[in-house]
């Protein structure tokens, strides 16, 4: 795959490289110059967000929410969606192999096939991202990052069942010639730098370029293969922003990113071998593809076995690799029209290759490694027009068009077998994916500035189809998938699944109540939906979600506290689960049932004096499978309680288990002190997490459990007057705990294994920062 080269010309010829990070600005105060002492006032600053799709005070919109500044992502050290848990940690987020997964409230997408969708809706300056592979686009120069919790299906549309996740990219300034470098150094020899520079051209035209490179050597010790996790990221992004005309904003943007570094570490622990149990207390043994006795149950896999797997050092034989590439392009028009309001497109497209080979059995000798290349073009296209005044009539109405073509070659390679062959092959000329939809949202004052109702609704229209080859084993084939359809390969089958034609209706209806400028209380109902898809087996219909919450948002003592709480009760139904079948078929997703979810979530900020701000974070999430029965597949005709219309099929009720990445309780606390030196200024800050006990598999057995944990992390930063210069010490997670990013049990060639990947471990190190 081709490398990235040009990162290095663009820091160059943006500005000299020093070290360091910046505070959380989405909490900073808002202060006059300060004297030898310090500030001398103070008070919670605005934070303007777009979550509506329209610009509007994140205290007067009724969305739980968070929203960070580039100096937040800056000084957490976020360089991609996996680090957002270091500033959102109610974000479960997990990896399976190279698939990010994303949990809302307990609200995910488990399935990353090629024709599954996300449940959570990403869109980077409104292009829309549907693919897990290309979340792993990377955070640089940002204007803000917003997290938009709760289904946001009227706005946002297809898949936002658990919410929205809002990228804004730093855009170019007219008139203003500016810039900034940063970069750090750390333990595992981590390098992080950072560019960008804006430049006038004219008093109608700017440019902006920037640039990002990440590094890092991986963080287990993974001998004789060597050290695994390692990573190596490469970005650009330039953009053009004008208003040529009285009344019309252009926003173009072009961006590449390049990942190219091992595969991700995992260790593995057999549980049964070639249809015998790999532990004496299972005397019996098993013979099916998938062991169902009654010491496997919950779906096939042992309930209560725990283990303790080593989390630093554990011997591989092969780390693989990972290389993705991605190009973008997008844009915006806006022109105002008149009183009528105004007229915007946002559009975008993407391609995204990747190039993947990951062993999955997690020791030595390397038998199983899961090789694939998937190439992915998407381009989603929104036409909106918007108009009215804050506190009075608000409307919104539009169209939105998404489109996608894929191409995906899969195998499970042995590379112990003689020649090297293919357990089973999987082939995709083609996976298309269209989505059309028609939308309107207005907000009516009931009384001005005080009582409004908020009323919108969506129609959305999904078709899928694709062309599916299977080839089952493939002997004595190299570990490179084929670009082409092989017609002389024996166990070819070819077939089109049943395409998919759907439609669906998406709604919101709240009010809102404001009392006074400081004081917002609301509540809504919405509806949410997840696409429905196809797989090798048959068809899966559409998730769907109704959300009921009420909260409120708060303002006190001069505006130097804020208090935001939320309460929800969810009626999920049809959630889509990922069953592996056999190695032959691999996945089938099924429509299981139902969950039941409710919580309360609260978001504490307090300026305790000019130079110290306190903030707390506390959920509660009570969350449970109401009703998910389910079946895996066994030896068929030798399983005596296999349902007898399906024989071979064994069946399992999860009903009463917990979602995935569902912790009972997440707290977060950090505090931050200003010291002052004159005009130089040093702050101290601590920030630490705590969740509770969770598990990473509907099963919900005891080996697939992450027990609760805290992780903090501890910053000093020295800034210069002017804030032209900054120089910042960190230490995150200070206790060195790595929690399970994956916990699952696999089944490959009639071996059950149970594979553990893990979180970043203790990082430390120094990072500077230069503005001009």
């Amino acid at each position: 795959m081709m490398r990235f080269r040009a990162f290095h010309a663009i820091l160059l010829s943006t500005a000299p490289l020093a070290l360091a990070s910046a505070a959380y600005a989405q909490d900073a105060e808002t202060t006059t110059a300060p004297a030898d002492d310090g500030p001398t006032s103070m008070g919670l600053a605005d934070i303007i967000v777009t979550a509506q799709k329209r610009a509007s005070n994140i205290q007067d919109t009724p969305i739980a929410m968070r929203a960070f500044d580039n100096e937040a992502v800056l000084r957490a050290g976020v360089s991609d969606v996996n680090g957002l848990a270091r500033l959102a940690p109610d974000l479960g987020i997990t990896n399976d192999t190279q698939y990010t997964k994303i949990t809302v409230r307990g609200i995910s997408s488990q399935d990353h096939s090629e024709t599954a969708d996300p449940a959570l809706t990403i869109n980077i300056d409104g292009e829309y991202i549907n693919r897990p592979i290309a979340l792993n686009a990377t955070f640089f120069d940002l204007e803000r990052i917003e997290v938009l919790r709760g289904p946001q299906g009227t706005l946002y549309g297809r898949n936002a069942t658990a919410g929205a996740l809002n990228i804004v990219a730093a855009k170019p300034k007219l008139g203003a010639f500016s810039g900034y470098a940063t970069g750090s150094y750390g333990n595992f020899n981590a390098f992080t730098a950072e560019a960008a520079v804006n430049v006038p051209l004219g008093d109608k035209v700017a440019v902006r370029v920037s640039g990002m490179h990440n590094e890092h050597d991986g963080y287990f010790n993974n001998a004789p293969a060597g050290r695994g996790s390692a990573g190596n990221t490469d970005a650009a992004r330039i953009s053009l922003y004008a208003e040529p005309l009285e009344g019309v904003r252009v926003y173009l943007a072009g961006e590449y990113v390049d990942v190219d570094t091992t595969g991700i570490a995992q260790y593995g622990i057999v549980i049964a071998n070639n249809g015998v149990l790999a532990d004496p207390a299972f005397a019996n043994g098993i013979v099916d593809v998938i062991p169902s006795t009654p010491a496997l149950e919950g779906g096939g896999v042992p309930l209560n076995l725990r283990f303790d797997p080593p989390k630093s050092s554990f011997p591989l034989g092969d780390l693989g690799y990972t290389r993705i590439e991605q190009y973008a392009v997008r844009g915006r028009l806006d022109v105002d029209v008149g009183s009528i309001g105004t007229l915007s497109y946002i559009g975008g497209y993407r391609d995204v290759k990747s190039d993947v080979a990951q062993p999955l059995n997690g020791f030595v000798p390397t038998t199983f490694i899961q090789m694939y290349e998937k190439n992915s073009q998407t381009q989603s296209h929104e036409v909106r027009l918007s108009g009215g005044d804050d506190g009075g009539f608000v409307y919104q109405v539009g169209g939105f068009y998404f489109y996608e073509d894929q191409y995906m070659a899969q195998g499970l390679f042995l590379p112990l077998a003689a020649g090297g062959s293919y357990l089973n092959y999987f082939y995709r000329p083609y996976v298309k994916n269209k989505s059309v939809a028609g939308f309107a949202q207005a907000t009516v004052p009931l009384v001005e500035d005080v009582l409004s109702v908020t009323g919108g609704i969506r129609y959305t229209k999904d078709k899928k189809n694709a062309l599916f080859i299977n080839y089952g084993p493939q002997f004595g084939r190299g570990p490179n998938p084929p670009a082409q359809d092989d017609t002389t390969r024996p166990g070819r089958v070819a077939f089109n699944p049943t395409p998919l034609d759907d439609e669906q209706v998406t709604f919101t209806l709240g009010m809102d109540y404001k009392p006074s400028r400081d004081h917002l209380i609301y509540g809504k109902v919405s509806t949410g939906y997840k696409a429905g898809g196809f797989d090798n087996v048959g068809a899966f219909g559409a998730e769907k979600l109704t959300a009921y919450e009420i909260g409120s948002k708060n303002s006190f003592a001069g505006r130097t506290i804020q208090f935001n709480a939320a309460a929800f009760y969810y009626d999920y139904k049809d959630q889509q689960i990922p069953i592996f079948l056999d190695t032959n078929v691999g996945s089938q997703v099924v429509n299981a049932g139902k969950s039941r979810i409710w919580g309360i979530e609260t978001d504490t900020t307090i300026l305790l004096s000019p130079n110290d701000r306190f903030t707390a974070t506390v959920n509660y999430l009570d969350a449970k499978l109401t009703q998910f029965q389910a079946a895996r597949l066994g030896l068929t005709g030798t399983i005596a309680d296999s349902d007898p219309a399906t024989p071979g099929l064994q069946p399992f009720d999860l009903s009463g288990n917990r979602p995935v990445q569902s912790p009972k309780w997440t707290i977060a606390v950090g505090y931050d002190h200003d010291f002052y030196f004159g005009d130089h200024k040093l702050t101290a800050s601590v920030f630490s997490r705590f969740k509770s006990a969770y598990f990473l598999q509907p099963s919900n057995s005891m080996a697939e459990m992450q027990e609760a944990f805290t992780q903090t992390d501890l910053t000093l930063e020295y800034s210069a007057p002017g804030d032209r210069f900054s120089i910042q010490g960190f230490v995150r997670n200070i206790e060195n705990y790595k929690p399970y990013a994956f916990a699952g049990y696999v089944n490959a060639g009639g071996q059950l294994l149970i594979n553990y990947v893990y979180g970043t471990p203790r990082t430390y190190g120094v990072r500077g920062t230069f503005r001009f």
